[in-house]
Order: C-alpha cells, then structure tokens, then sequence
C-alpha cells in the first residue's frame, strides 16, 4: 500500500478541526473556500486537446486523445484559477515506454479518463522541454522517501505550488487504477472541503522547499583554494574506486564521466603525489576499460545506453539519447589521450562517427524500446533464443565472445529476486585475439565470425523489437557533440573535422540563438522554448573550446555573448546562477543545480565555462562567480567525501590561470602545431589558450618577452612568466614540468 506523505498534513488538519466545523457552518465558505469570492470564469468541458503544437514527437502523439491535455505554458495557471480547479500533470520521460504506457492507458480507460477530467486541468511535462520539473519530481518523490520514476503524477494548485504527487513508474492495469484513484479521491476531498487550506498550505510547503534549496554560500571560516579542493577531492576519488568490485564504492546512477575525466586528469597533476596519480591513473583505466566491455555499451551496435540500473553495470536500461552518447564519445577520446591509451581514443572516435551518421543526419535524439524491454532476443538473452538464432558453431564462438552462460551472466547481487533468470546481458571483455587463442583460429577468422554473429542478433533484435524514435534536438544535445567534434579535430588535425565543428557551432547560433529572445533549448523553427542555465553554459563552453582550437574570435565572441546573457537572465543575489529565470518559472521554485553528485550540474558546467573566460576577459562578474562557487563547494565538500566531480575537474586550472600565450603568426605551420599541442586534453585540462592580441575582448597582458622567430609560445600565470619556448619539443618539456613535475 502507498502513502501519500506529500498529502498527511492536510489530512492531520482536517482530523484536527473537524470536531469545530458544525459550529461555524455559517463561515466555512469565507474560512475554507478559497474561491468564495470569485465565480467561475471559464468551464473546463470547453477545453481542446492542444497537444498538436506540442513541442516534442511525444507530445505531439497524444493530439488524439480524448482527454483535453493543455500545455505546460504560464496559461495553464490561468486556466486552473478560471476553472477553480487543480492541475493534473504527468511528467513524463521520452526515455523508456513506461511513460508511453501511462498515458495511453490513461486516455483509453474510461474510469481513469473521466476521473482526471472530470477534477482538474490535465497536462502533459515532456521531462527533455521541461528538464527543471523532471529536477522537480526528483525532489519530491525524496520528500516522500521513495524513488524517482517516470512518469510521474504531480497535483498542483493554481498558484503552480505541488499539492500531492506520486512517482507511478512502470505500472499498468488494477495497480495504476488504485493509484490514481485513490490519489485523484484524496485531493478532490482536500479540493472540495477546504480550497483555501489546500491553496495556501502548498504554498507554505513550497516555500519551506524553498529555503531547503537556498544555497549557503557565506564566509568561510577558514578558506579553502580551488587548489586545496583539486588536491584533497581528486585524492579522495581515487581511494573510493574499490578495484576488487571495478566501481567506486557500489555507486549506482548514470554514465560516471565526470569521475573518470576527472581521475584521469589527476594523473597528470602536479598537486598530487605519484602513489595518488598513479591510483588515479589506474582507477581512470579500469573504469573506462568496464564502460566500454561491459553490457552499459551496446555491443551489437557499438553506441551506448544512456543508464545503468545496477551499480556494476550489467543490467543497463536498453533506451539512448544522444546527449549521453555524446557524453561518452567525448570522455572515452579525452581520456584515451590522458592515459596515453590509443584503444579509448578510436573507440570514442568510432562513437562519434556513429552520432554522426546514424543519429544527426537522421534528426535523432533518443531512441527507446516499446514494451518490456527485458523479453529476451531484444537486449537480454536465453539459450533457447539463441539456439534458434545462431548455428551449434556459433554459439560457441558467442559463449566465448560475449562472456555467456548457461544459467544467465546477471551476478546475484544484481538480481535478488530473480527477474532476470537465466537471461544474459552481452558482455565484450574478450579480444578477437583472444577469441582466436582460445579457439585456435586465425585472427581474422575470429573477427569474421564475430561480425556475423552480431549481425544475426541484431537482425534478429530489429525484426522483434520496436523502436520508438524522438526527433527532437535542443541545444544542449548539439553542444555537447561539439565538444566531442573539436577533441576530434584536435587528435586529428583534419581541416574536415575543424569543418563539422565549426558546421555545429554555426547550427547552434543560427538555430538557437536569437540575439533579441536569447538562446534557445529547441530550435526556434520548432518552437520558442527558452534555454535553460545549463544549456547556456554548456553552449558557451563548447564555443569557448573551439575557440581554444582555432583562435578564432568569433568564437569567443559568441560564447561571452551567450553566457553574459544567461548571467544576466539567470542571476540571483547570492551569484549561484538559477536553473530557470523567474519570469517563466510555472512552478513557483527557484533551483539551484548543485546536488549532482559523479555527474554533470548546472554549478560544475558554469564553472568549467566561466574559469577560462575570466582568464581570458578577466571580466569581475566572472569572478564572482567562481568565488560563490569555491564558497559554495567547499562547505559542501566537508560532509561529502566527493561532491561534484565537474566542477573538481574545473578546479584543476587553479586558483591563478595558468596561460599560454601563442605570439608571432599562429596561423604558420609552426602555429598550427603549437595550438595542437596545446590543446591535447593532458594539457588543455590545466590551461587557458590565448594569442598576444589587443582585441577588446581579451584582457590586457604585461611584461611578456617580445616575440621571435616565426612562432612561439609564452607561459605565464598571474603575471609571472614561467617561460618562452620556440620549438614544440621545447613547448612539451616546458608543459610537462609545470603541469606534472616532470
């Protein structure tokens, strides 16, 4: 049985009083009725289905319901007012059908239709057009002690304030009847008896939420450097990877890129100790090596799945997007050149050549499997499907190839329960030449009959398996392909990937920046969803890391533009940058992204963004920033062994900008070279790229030795020159001993 905690202060209320009530009949419409003095304005059975003009192919699908969903808009708070009515809303995820089915099913079944419709104003929350609603419902189902899913059923009251809510999850049939039921009955009885109470004390619980947002970001007793917290989280990171289990401490949740980007960097860091970089080191390798071996990757296709739901990665969660996917291809590349490891490096390269074609050129952004997922020959498997789908030969060599076995490869401790018995999840932690020593075949032999094997299983997996496909891009997706783009121009050097990187750079600004309504999370020739903090953010670090690679001004010119906008929009008092701008927050709640803890948040991303463009502008509000957020961070980080692993990575570039300033003419070959250099991630992690100019836009610089010869390179950090070097042998041993001591 369910309770509903977000609903028992109002239930305690009405215990209390209503023992009272007979005796002030005559004043209960003034005292409890918050409509009492306003009439209805507007009849709910005159609502149309808007869905139509919904802003993704998920929302757009339920244009033909019955049920007269109303968009998620600033509106919808009007509509509930003129009605007198609660809001209904489903926040839903195009990841996973289990939204799909929630909604279908609530429009198909007649009782659930007319319970909803008949109450409140229904609508629908796509969680990638309103990702701070799905940061939302994270929030609460907390509050409720239980478990984030989607979808998830939210109540809300004309104010936009969260009246009772339930994260239903994967459910259909009798349980999602009872669930929506008895939670649609328990909030007209709230509606009905008492509005005024219902109204003012989810606005009182709204904003108690709010404080318990508030970030704290005072004075601290005692300082800490962005130094100190590099050298102390980066060293604690490295002791939590358990080398035994392959994970950090049994730490479940998403794609851990931001921890291995991070132990990979401490590798090379000078802060830390050799026994702390070589731990990290080895931490960095072991990790990656499991995301790439094990069934988090899709091996049938070489893409990736964008969750895992088990701590070790071997039960994954079978749908893909391509921001995730983008994530990847750009760690496995980074990281692959941290380690020195070629094999990481052409696994990410491969990845992103696969976005490319299979994914952007198709105007895809998440793909997700109808139904139950887990039938097995779509991303599990038995040993009766695979007899029928491959030869006795065959499945010896997939035994071997895929780590399979008999009575299923999903380890106990993965599966308490049993779910997924004798079922396997497909596994690449064998070589071909391996495969070929254990088989006593020749290599390409081995290769051979692998590649047949998976176009068999894949074969097999789409003529079964229904895919449904988003079309869908917001701004974010492409920037993080960016990012991916510029790291491979950079291992390449080929004037063609320089081109699809600057292709992308120039999709995002002429698609989604509008100078005069700012940036945008979905194309504007779609629709005019304003972007949130960390689409602004993430948008300005990729065009600050292509100008990184080019020099370009341009680049930098539109990423300052950007961000200044954002800071302006998305300011608060206290400097932390909000998720959301006041004006267009539908719920009545600021948020502040500060809580991701082995993943990527709104703080961690600004920081990275902002660090090298106050290097390089030497802007104060910049400044402000970086200072509220060591502030910030740093009281965090006395509770936490490792809390926001992006935003460590970020302080890696210390506390005063290391710089490289390029003088001479850098677009010589000598030039070119020694921005390629530079800009390899075991040194880009650690400094600011920038050329002797006086272009406006960068910050004046003093004391530098004049320039010779056709090129040369000057380090400098907080006006000090650490040296000029004129070759790219010269340039590397200069990096090396300032970067890493050696």
């Amino acid at each position: 049985m369910r309770i509903y905690f977000s609903i028992l202060p109002l239930i305690c209320f009405f215990q209390l009083t209503s023992c009272s009530e007979e005796k002030t009949t005559e004043k209960k419409d003034v005292e409890t009725d918050y409509f009492s003095d306003t009439k209805i304005k507007d009849s709910a059975d005159d609502f149309k289905n808007e869905m139509a003009t919904g802003e993704t192919d998920f929302l757009r699908s339920l244009s033909t319901h019955q049920i007269a969903w109303q968009k998620w808009n600033q509106k919808i708070l009007e509509k509930a007012k003129n009605t007198q009515r609660p809001i209904f809303a489903l926040l839903c995820s195009p990841l996973g059908s289990a939204s799909r089915t929630v909604v279908d099913e609530l429009n198909e079944n007649q009782d659930l239709r007319e319970i909803i419709s008949s109450q409140a104003v229904c609508t629908v929350i796509d969680s990638s057009v309103n990702p701070e609603i799905a940061n939302l419902g994270y929030r609460l189902s907390a509050e409720n002690k239980k478990s984030a899913a989607f979808p998830m059923i939210i109540w809300l009251s004309h104010e936009g304030s969260p009246i009772a809510w339930d994260p239903v999850g994967d459910i259909s049939g009798r349980e999602l009847k009872v669930i929506v039921s008895n939670l649609a009955n328990v909030v007209e009885d709230l509606w009905n008896e008492s509005s005024r109470y219902t109204v003012e004390n989810s606005r009182s619980e709204n904003e108690k939420r709010q404080l318990r947002l508030e970030p704290n970001i005072e004075e601290l007793k005692q300082p800490i450097t962005r130094n100190e917290l590099f050298q102390r989280e980066a060293r604690q990171l490295s002791s939590l990877y358990n080398f035994g289990e392959k994970n950090l401490d049994f730490i479940g949740g998403l794609i851990p890129s931001s921890s291995i980007e991070l132990l990979a960097i401490g590798s090379h860091s000078v802060s830390l100790t050799k026994d702390v970089r070589e731990q990290s080191r080895k931490a960095a390798k072991a990790m990656t090596l499991e995301l790439t071996s094990g069934a988090l990757k899709d091996h049938l296709t070489g893409s990736y799945f964008y969750a895992r739901r088990t701590d070790d990665w071997t039960l994954p969660f079978f749908s893909k997007d391509l921001l995730s996917q983008a994530k990847v291809a750009a760690t496995l590349m980074k990281v692959g050149n941290l380690l020195g490891d070629e094999q990481f490096t052409q696994q990410g390269l491969k990845l992103l050549e696969l976005l490319e074609s299979e994914w952007l050129a198709k105007e895809i952004s998440s793909k997700c499997p109808n139904g139950n997922a887990d039938t097995t020959g779509g991303f599990l498997w038995d040993y009766r499907t695979l007899k029928k789908i491959l030869t006795p030969d065959q499945l010896k060599v997939a035994i071997i190839a895929f780590s399979l076995e008999p009575t299923g490869n999903i380890p106990l401790e993965t599966d308490p329960l049993g779910d997924y018995y004798n079922l396997n999840s497909l596994r690449g932690k064998t070589s071909n030449q391996e495969l070929a020593d254990k088989l006593q075949i020749s290599l390409e032999g081995a290769s051979k009959a692998v590649e047949t094997i998976k176009s068999k299983l894949l074969t097999d997996r789409r003529e079964n398996i229904k895919i449904t496909e988003e079309s869908t891009l917001t701004v974010k997706d492409l920037a993080l392909v960016l990012r991916a783009q510029i790291l491979r121009a950079n291992h390449t050097g080929s004037p063609a990937h320089f081109d699809a990187a600057k292709a992308t750079a120039n999709r995002i600004l002429s698609n989604y920046w509008k100078s005069e309504k700012g940036l945008l999370r979905i194309s504007a020739d779609l629709t005019m969803v304003p972007a949130r903090c960390q689409d602004a953010m993430a948008v300005g670090r990729s065009l600050n890391e292509l100008y990184q690679a080019t020099l370009d001004q341009h680049w930098l010119k539109s990423a300052t533009e950007i961000v200044d906008h954002n800071i302006q929009k998305f300011g608060f008092s206290g400097k932390i940058l909000t998720e959301l701008s006041k004006e267009e927050q539908i719920v009545p709640l600021r948020q502040f992204s500060v809580s991701m803890v082995f993943g990527e948040s709104t703080l961690g991303i600004s920081d990275q963004t902002l660090s090298r463009l106050y290097a390089l502008t030497g802007k104060e509000v910049y400044g402000g920033i970086l200072d509220a957020h060591r502030r910030y961070i740093a009281r965090q980080a006395k509770d936490r062994v490792v809390y926001h692993t992006d935003y460590i990575s970020s302080c890696s570039l210390g506390d005063s900008a290391l710089i490289a300033v390029l003088q001479g003419d850098i677009a010589s070959e000598l030039g070119k070279q020694f921005i390629s250099t530079l800009n390899a991630p075991k040194r880009l992690s650690f400094l600011t790229i920038r050329p002797e100019s006086t272009n406006p836009l960068l910050s004046p610089l003093a004391g530098l030795p004049p320039a010779k010869g056709t090129a040369s390179v000057v380090l400098t950090r907080g006006g000090e020159v650490l040296g000029q070097v004129f070759t790219i042998e010269e340039l590397i041993e200069l990096l090396d001993s300032v970067i890493s001591g050696e």
